[in-house]
């Protein structure tokens, strides 16, 4: 029988989900050795940061295009905001293939896998390296639009399952996929509510085909996120119900052999604080007899520009909701804040987890 709004959550320990990039790292190096000793014991997996031009995510994999000579720039953006940005399309009689990707999920974790090898502490499943990955959809849509998207999005789940296959050849169970999905959750978040169950399977498909290519053993989390570009949310939500279907449409059909560790649950958007209302976090009940005890719930609600005391009624709202203690995270990477505001972030997630 599920809890009532005044049963007590079962209570585990919670910890810190560092969804990707640090600003206040200059090199993945810093960032690792931070977090293996100024965050022990407090978070589940590492990550290298996405320090440099990786900050803006998918941005350097779109414009790295432009050397590929079977594709032509459509229009030049300076990426200040979503209607600002590079766009690109395959030139007639050529085509696009996994080699013209330039997406070095690959090349990246191995060289922090080599870092923490080097430092005398190497990747465990125990204490795996977190490796983001991007929807194939995701950037497929940012780099050629939604008409070509479609068509180009199964070259971008083979070049993304290259390097999937590869680390995992290399690593195995010492590297986790973040698996990053914020077009998926916007699609949802934008239909009618009747038609959210609907949209949440047709766009949790290309997901679920990425990690049914993946190796069997292959370790995974999902990212569901509003977009951040510019601090600023791609679209808010009025209520968690798009995170619930958009999960259960992935976790009800997860392949099989392929581990689902964690999800992420972004409760709010760029610069908006989350909300304190409870009949915003209501809908999450759903998800307590969908998401395995086994896969641990990361709520991205942790926001420095909140008051600590409702910061702390957010996460008591959350945790009562599902029913169970959650790890905490900020709703999407830093890499858009300052390294002041990333550090004011860090120690809010910090407070959060008491």
């Amino acid at each position: 029988m599920d809890a009532t709004p005044g049963d007590p959550v079962p209570r585990g320990p919670r910890r810190m989900h560092l969804v990707g990039t640090l600003p206040q790292f200059h090199d993945p190096g810093a960032a690792l050795s931070w977090q293996r000793t100024a965050l022990a014991g407090r978070v589940r997996r590492l990550t290298g940061g996405e320090t440099g031009d990786r900050a803006n995510w998918i941005v350097p994999v779109v414009q790295r295009l432009a050397r590929e000579p079977v594709v032509r720039r459509v229009r030049s953006g300076g990426w200040t905001g979503y209607d600002d940005v590079d766009r690109f399309a395959v030139r007639r009689g050529q085509r696009l293939g996994p080699e013209h990707l330039d997406l070095r999920v690959a090349r990246y974790g191995s060289e922090e896998l080599d870092l923490l090898a080097g430092s005398g502490h190497p990747a465990t499943e125990e204490l795996p390296l977190q490796v983001g990955v991007p929807g194939s959809f995701d950037v497929a849509l940012f780099s050629f639009g939604p008409a070509a998207a479609l068509r180009l999005e199964p070259v971008f789940r083979r070049r993304l399952g290259q390097d999937v296959a590869a680390l995992h050849a290399r690593a195995g169970r010492a590297v986790v996929f973040q698996l990053e999905a914020p077009v998926e959750l916007v699609a949802v978040a934008a239909a009618p509510e009747p038609l959210r169950p609907v949209v949440a399977r047709v766009v949790a498909r290309p997901l679920l085909r990425q990690v049914a290519q993946a190796p069997p053993g292959t370790r995974f989390g999902v990212h569901l996120c509003l977009g951040d570009l510019g601090h600023r949310a791609l679209r808010q939500l009025q209520d968690a119900a798009p995170l619930v279907h958009l999960t259960n449409a992935l976790v009800r059909r997860w392949p099989a052999g392929r581990s689902l560790d964690f999800v992420h649950l972004p409760l709010s958007g760029g610069d908006r604080p989350p909300s304190t209302d409870p009949r915003f976090h209501a809908p999450l009940r759903a998800l307590r007899s969908t998401v395995p005890a086994t896969t641990e719930v990361a709520a991205g609600f942790a926001h420095e520009e909140q008051d600590l005391a409702d910061q702390v009624r957010v996460r008591d709202l959350v945790e009562q909701a599902l029913g169970r203690t959650v790890d905490v995270a900020t709703s999407c990477g830093l890499g858009r804040r300052s390294p002041e505001a990333a550090d004011a972030a860090v120690r809010r997630t910090l407070e959060l987890l008491g």
